[in-house]
């Protein structure tokens, strides 16, 4: 989206410029156990003896050797709700208690799985090594519903196993008072003869609803290759083979206010990143491939975190984990800038007043270039009728016109670029409160007054039907708009043909079109700094007009 902001300020500079830029020990028996978490994952065994027989893949020919019945075992923490499938072992919902579906008291708590297209967490091994029938059915003697309190800790625990003894755990390990929980597999071989496995994690997004966000923010797959920042696929990435396969310190599906990440014990593989139809994606992470002798066990663990990509809770999981909320090209700018409306927020309570105070400041911060702008321009304003008599006087010779309006300017000490450089120097502070405001999840549903009851989205008031179609009715960007136009006409445009003049004034018309589908928390930071511009030449207008008048 900084690309479209640029162009957009850049074709309003344009005229101006140019007339003057997850293990532990082995698990418990299988069921609900009550207590702490214990421990970190145990390294796959090394092969006992001499030379082993060729390993068994084990493949499609395993069969179950007790039938289990499919159902769903619920965890209900105070932060989250958590739906696992002992078909395939999987994460199949996740709600968040503290996040709505919708603004207001009629929300529900959001399921930050997208769909039922793909399972969000799901156990996987090497492609060319399936070892469980498609999906597996796991057996688990837990309840129907776990209750985890704050300050609680509940293992979840689903087995399976073959008639030839290989058997197949997986434990989920749930806190009270966290959104992040650990997922372990372990595999046992009870055969008599080796086998090939390669486990590991899938983890997978269909990004619809919510989860889609909007053009304007990235939705797809991070992985942390360990080299130094990351990489992010979205789905024109991944549709176009663009991945990069290797190790990963932890990976993640990732939309623009939620987030799943998987963070292995041990540094894991990415095997395969690919789409699931048109609007999901999944990618797969397994630890290294081992050989589990009879009677030997291997096992593979990882940290799972799923929930909102809030700063500080991203930061205790993982010290490189903020760098997922994406603030774009100008980082170094946008943190500061949303720090000071956080902490704003801790007195006033309000995110629209907060976005209000911080633009103030930033106009404040930048009022002296401002100043030196306005006054350049104006002694441009005051050449004008000399720039015109050198026009007429030199219309067929273009270079002797640019000869002596230099001149002109030399004389006179002024830089024709002067009154557009300190403008410039804004546009990374604007866009990077822009990014900002874009995905600070504080700002989800968060009201400002009246009918504004979502910063995050655009504004609404009420529909019209305009030729057959639905048009909202949005006041703020007009107001935005009106403000801009405005301010144009204040503005001084010496050097300008009636044309340029023109085409400037159109400007308001483009921005009001671009904001109208914009979060209402951006509209309000132009259209405040718009007003405030306008105050600013006003009273800049008035000294000056008071200086001549006493000169005179």
């Amino acid at each position: 989206m900084e690309k479209r902001m640029i162009l957009a300020i850049a074709m309003s500079l344009a005229v101006l410029i140019g007339y003057q830029y997850f293990f532990s020990a082995p698990p418990p028996p299988p069921g609900v156990v009550a207590g702490k978490d214990n421990a970190a994952a145990v390294p796959a065994p090394a092969a006992k003896g001499g030379p082993a027989p060729a390993p068994a893949s084990v493949a499609g020919g395993l069969a179950a050797k007790t039938r289990a019945s499919a159902r769903t075992i619920t965890v209900k923490t105070p932060l989250y709700s958590a739906s696992l499938a002992t078909e395939g072992g999987v994460v199949s919902s996740f709600l968040l208690n503290e996040y709505k579906d919708v603004p207001g008291p009629g929300g529900k708590p959001l399921d930050i799985v997208g769909g039922k297209k793909v399972p969000e967490l799901s156990l996987y091994l090497d492609e060319d090594r399936p070892p469980l029938p498609s999906p597996p059915v796991f057996a688990s003697d837990a309840p129907a519903e776990i209750l985890v309190a704050a300050g609680e800790t509940r293992s979840v625990l689903l087995t399976w196993e073959s008639t030839a003894g290989v058997r197949v755990t997986r434990e989920y390990v749930f806190h009270g008072d966290k959104y992040e929980f650990a997922a372990r597999v372990q595999t046992t071989n009870g055969s008599k003869e080796p086998v090939a496995v390669r486990p590991g994690l899938e983890l997978g997004q269909v990004y619809e609803g919510e989860l889609a966000g909007d053009s304007y923010s990235f939705a797809g797959i991070v992985v942390d290759p360990g080299k130094g920042g990351l990489n992010r696929y979205d789905l024109k990435d991944i549709s176009k083979g663009k991945i990069e396969k290797g190790p990963a310190r932890w990976f993640a599906a990732d939309a623009k206010y939620f987030t799943w990440i998987v963070l292995p014990e041990r540094e894991w593989t990415v095997t395969r990143v690919s789409l699931v139809g048109e609007t999901g994606a999944r990618v797969a992470a397994a630890d290294t491939a081992a050989t589990v002798q009879p009677g030997d066990t291997v096992r593979a663990g990882a940290r799972v975190f799923a929930g909102p990509k809030r700063s500080a809770l991203l930061e205790a999981t993982g010290k490189d984990l903020p760098e997922l909320i994406d603030f774009g090209w100008f980082a170094v700018v946008a943190k500061p800038l949303v720090f000071l409306m956080k902490a704003s927020n801790r007195v006033t309570g309000n995110y629209g007043i907060d976005i209000i105070l911080l633009t103030i400041l930033i106009k404040i911060l930048f009022f002296p270039l401002t100043q030196k702008s306005m006054a350049s321009m104006r002694k441009m304003q005051e050449l004008g009728p000399i720039l015109k008599t050198l026009k007429e006087k030199y219309k067929g010779d273009a270079q002797r016109l640019n000869q002596e309006t230099m001149n002109l300017y030399k004389t006179y000490k002024i830089n024709p670029l002067s009154g557009c450089l300190p403008m410039l120097a804004q546009i990374p502070v604007f866009i990077a409160l822009y990014k900002g405001l874009l995905v600070t999840i504080e700002l989800r549903h968060a009201p400002f007054f009246l009918w504004v009851n979502d910063l995050s989205a655009p504004e609404y008031l009420w529909d019209i039907a305009v030729a057959g179609y639905t048009v909202p009715i949005r006041l703020l960007p007009l107001l935005m708009g009106v403000s801009m136009f405005v301010q144009q006409k204040m503005t001084p445009s010496a050097g300008m043909e009636p044309a340029q003049q023109k085409m400037m004034l159109f400007m308001p018309i483009i921005f009001t079109f671009m904001f109208w589908s914009f979060p209402t928390g951006l509209v309000i930071y132009w259209l405040v700094n718009n007003v405030l511009a306008i105050g600013q030449q006003m009273m800049y207008n008035r000294k000056a007009e008071a200086a001549k008048a006493v000169a005179a």
